[in-house]
């Protein structure tokens, strides 16, 4: 434009001079000339100011692009026309700057790749590994540091990465609070970033000694913060702080080393990029590089955290559901199964796998057999109960278990009905226990009885036996009543000897404690019977645990009950290929401490004899019920006294037609120590 007016003006000045010569006298013309060149100076000279100022004008606007990142490299040449080299400047620039914009833009698409990956990371190292990767690599720093609060250990964890050459160095540095100084201090205390343009004014902090970037060649370098997204700042409050607690001040905000272990500051960390061997400084671009990537760390860490969090609820959750020695049953609204515990699957005797997806019915049924499905679909919609409830759990093939269930409504976060939830507990101890006690009771109330009936009947049967025998001597018989006379004085002696056995369970005398070799005394009992088990062609096998020690018993107590035990067993065997096998063990077990503790030695006789009828098998214990022909009814009776007075067990297993096992159980030493 100030061309065409130098041209304009140019023009108009040579049209007036061609007109004043021609219209003119001389002395006008001379006149006009000396004014009309006076203002074509004043005139040229006013545009050469213009000129002048808009070229100050077009140089101020290129000394801000240079400012705002845009380099121009040429210098503009005031030789020839300024404003064409101007323009060739900014075309060769904007060339440039085209390029950079590119790898702006790929940046950009790393960035977004990068937050990508660390939002959806929830390992820190991989978290940590992205970052590095795109601050160092995609965009082309050779310095950083990623400070992270440890608040488990109280401290601040450095992990910095320097990259010389090809090779990139990685070290982490653990410090405490107070190793934080300067810049880096003041950004975490504002929770704000700071680009420091010289770091000798404001150095980075030095810990233990060694600088951060050892040898480097910074300049500047950024801080950033990482910061919790949102949280309400609750430092210096008494109810959360310690330090409000212990002194007054205006400040408490990571002004103690305890600060880092509290969960009220939001502060996660912080991030810091020097321009060490870069070949440019760091600018309000790369500031805002830094920001942006910080602000996905910052949001990945918190999660990371959140996380960490709630696996470990959810790991201590498991671990209480597991450690249940209840059993827990979770179902919805139909009744399926969608979880259960370890005692559940161990009771069950199936696997989780197994009993998830089916019905609750299929797995629990009452007492008398029949399935109350109304009651518990009554429970979860009329919002009721079901408590103290005793029930059968369905295990395996002929598996059941006698329970006691409580059933109550299963909320969601809403209070929505989601489904039921079962916890029940094995009655099988209690109900064991019960039987039990209920025999012993019976035993005791027989025993009594019997004791009584004993000593009434002891008198008048010596009476009656004096005078059989007074008769024998005293007169002559023939033989058909002396055969009479030895049948009663034979059941007059069988009579004493009931007696005498019922005054053993009655009165049983004190148990002598003694030092025994097992295998010897299960040999010793073997040899008492030997014939016996020899008359009935049967097999005996003893198998002795190798490592089993002495133990404490009354050996001829604990004899007489394995005696029986080999008779009874030769005596049920029916033909030939009769066995009879023996088994000792001991189970040794620790303490809390891991030290050995005395054990249990069990004592199993086994046969293949006729075995037991399962409604006898609760009355095999019991005094006078005997399945032989001339048995009294009392060597089980005795042998469970004697076991239980060596305060151990007795227990019977028994199929028909396929054999009996009794197991002896005792303790290796006598009850209550030495």
């Amino acid at each position: 434009m100030e061309m065409n007016r130098f041209i304009i003006l140019s023009t108009c000045f040579f049209l007036f001079i061609l007109t004043a010569a021609i219209f003119l006298p001389v002395e006008g013309a001379l006149f006009a000339y000396p004014l009309v060149i006076i203002a074509a100076v004043i005139m040229i000279r006013r545009n050469r100011v213009e000129y002048e100022r808009k070229v100050e004008k077009v140089r101020r606007n290129l000394r801000n692009l240079r400012s705002e990142g845009l380099y121009i490299e040429e210098r503009v040449h005031e030789k020839g026309d300024i404003f064409y080299n101007t323009l060739l400047a900014i075309l060769k620039d904007m060339e440039r700057t085209m390029f950079k914009l590119v790898e702006k833009n790929i940046q950009l698409l790393s960035l977004k790749e990068i937050g990508r990956n660390i939002i959806s990371s929830l390992d820190e190292k991989k978290l940590v590994e992205s970052m590095f990767d795109y601050l160092m690599q995609g965009v082309g720093y050779k310095e950083v540091a990623l400070l992270m609060l440890r608040r488990s250990r109280n401290m601040i964890q450095a992990i910095v990465n320097i990259e010389k050459g090809n090779k990139v160095v990685r070290r982490v540095i653990n410090f405490d609070l107070s190793d934080l100084e300067g810049a880096v201090m003041e950004s975490l205390k504002a929770g704000k970033p700071f680009m420091i343009k010289d770091a000798s004014m404001h150095p980075l902090p030095v810990i233990d000694g060694k600088e951060l970037f050892p040898g480097s060649t910074m300049s500047s370098f950024i801080c950033v913060p990482l910061l919790k997204n949102s949280q309400e700042m609750l430092c210096g409050n008494d109810q959360y702080c310690i330090l409000a607690n212990e002194e007054e001040s205006d400040e408490y905000y990571l002004t103690d080393n305890r600060c880092l272990s509290c969960p009220e500051i939001p502060m996660l960390g912080a991030l810091i990029v020097t321009d060490g061997y870069r070949a440019t400084p760091l600018t309000k671009i790369d500031q805002v590089t830094i920001e942006t990537v910080s602000s996905l760390v910052s949001a990945n860490i918190e999660n990371w955290g959140l996380y960490q969090n709630l696996k470990q609820e959810e790991k201590f959750r498991d671990k209480i559901l597991e450690g249940m020695i209840h059993g827990l049953i979770v179902t919805d609204l139909d009744g399926i199964i969608t979880f259960v515990n370890r005692s559940t699957e161990i009771l069950s005797q199936k696997s989780a796998e197994e009993l998830e997806g089916t019905n609750l019915f299929e797995l629990i049924e009452d007492i008398d057999g029949e399935v109350d499905e109304k009651e518990y679909f009554d429970t979860l919609y009329l919002d009721g109960s079901i408590s103290f409830r005793e029930a059968v759990l369905r295990g395996g093939e002929d598996h059941q278990i006698p329970i006691r269930m409580n059933v109550s409504r299963f909320l969601g976060e809403n209070d929505e009905l989601q489904g039921a939830i079962v916890l029940f507990v094995d009655l099988s101890d209690i109900k064991e226990m019960e039987k039990e006690i209920r025999q012993l009771d019976r035993l005791a109330a027989l025993g009594r009885f019997t004791s009584a009936i004993a000593h009434e009947i002891r008198n008048p049967l010596t009476g009656i036996g004096a005078g059989i025998q007074y008769l024998k001597r005293s007169s002559e018989f023939n033989e058909e009543q002396e055969a009479s006379i030895e049948s009663i004085l034979s059941e007059v002696s069988r009579l004493d000897r009931i007696i005498s056995d019922l005054f053993k369970v009655a009165k049983p005398r004190d148990i002598l404690y003694q030092k025994t070799d097992v295998s010897k005394l299960i040999e010793r009992s073997y040899n008492s019977v030997k014939e016996i088990l020899i008359n009935h062609s049967v097999d005996f096998e003893l198998q002795v645990q190798e490592d089993i020690p002495e133990v404490e018993i009354d050996p001829d107590q604990i004899s007489q009950v394995l005696i029986n035990l080999f008779k009874n067993s030769a005596e049920s065997i029916e033909g030939t290929e009769g066995r009879v096998l023996v088994t000792a063990t001991h189970n040794r077990r620790a303490n809390d401490s891991g030290r050995a503790v005395p054990g249990k030695l069990k004592i199993r006789v086994e046969d293949n004899g006729c075995g037991i009828d399962p409604e006898h098998i609760d009355r095999v214990f019991e005094p006078f019920f005997s399945r032989k022909n001339r048995g009294t009814g009392l060597g089980l009776y005795i042998c469970h006294s004697i076991i239980k007075h060596h305060h151990g067990r007795m227990e019977v297993e028994s199929e028909k037609g396929r054999g009996t096992t009794f197991t002896v159980v005792l303790p290796t030493e006598r009850y209550g120590g030495r």
